[in-house]
């Protein structure tokens, strides 16, 4: 369980754990860019809209990651090694303290500009990553990939862009315009999630042919 892991704090190593290492990139992805709107926010109703929030944005990443620890629990050895040869040619961990260096930064200013789009985009990023990482684990157990993990992973997506609206009123944007910018760009990705699924499928179908005509 998350309760039961140590708090090592943003940035720390992960003990040669490369899965934990990724995740814990997210979760500190969410709980800094979380931490620095608030911070951002003053101290008016929307520093309360935004904790709150983010709060919930926190807890749902927190659970996920959970989860994906606990179905890697799952995997023998050799599968582990897998596992861990293809997290090593990803780029979650410096992306997102990459990320939340330059938030930092640009929110000093006061200025927004596409800071707020660009944020979202990065969450897309290392989400595409976690999703990733699942089917990974699924495939290695034989585990048939349930609906309900993308609807979790939609869910901490809008409470993030939820966030970002409602930062985005703090500096004088209109909350709608925001969240309907953000929402076209949730939009696109799941058209290229769909996409991208649709060339696995057929991939794996492929793979399948010879065995089944055997």
């Amino acid at each position: 369980m998350a309760t039961e892991r140590k708090d090592r704090g943003p940035g720390a190593p992960a003990d040669g754990n490369p899965l934990d290492s990724v995740l814990r990139s997210i979760e500190d992805f969410v709980q800094q860019i979380t931490s620095q709107a608030i911070g951002a926010a003053g101290d008016g109703d929307q520093r309360i809209l935004i904790a709150s929030t983010g709060e919930s944005l926190v807890a749902q990443t927190a659970k996920l990651t959970a989860f994906t620890r606990e179905s890697a629990d799952r995997l023998s050895p050799v599968q582990r090694i897998e596992l861990n040869r293809f997290l090593s040619v990803q780029d979650a961990e410096a992306q997102a303290k990459r990320v939340i260096g330059a938030t930092q930064q640009i929110l000093a200013k006061g200025i927004l500009g596409k800071l707020l789009h660009w944020i979202s985009q990065h969450l897309k990023e290392l989400k595409k990553v976690l999703l990733e990482i699942l089917h990974f684990i699924f495939k290695l157990l034989h585990i048939p990939w349930p609906d309900w993990l993308d609807t979790i992973v939609r869910i901490i997506d809008e409470l993030l862009d939820l966030v970002l609206s409602l930062l985005s009123e703090v500096f004088g944007i209109d909350f709608r315009v925001t969240a309907r910018e953000l929402s076209e760009q949730e939009v696109n990705f799941l058209r290229e999630t769909a996409a991208f699924e649709a060339v696995r499928a057929a991939r794996a179908g492929v793979r399948l042919t010879p065995q089944e005509e055997s």
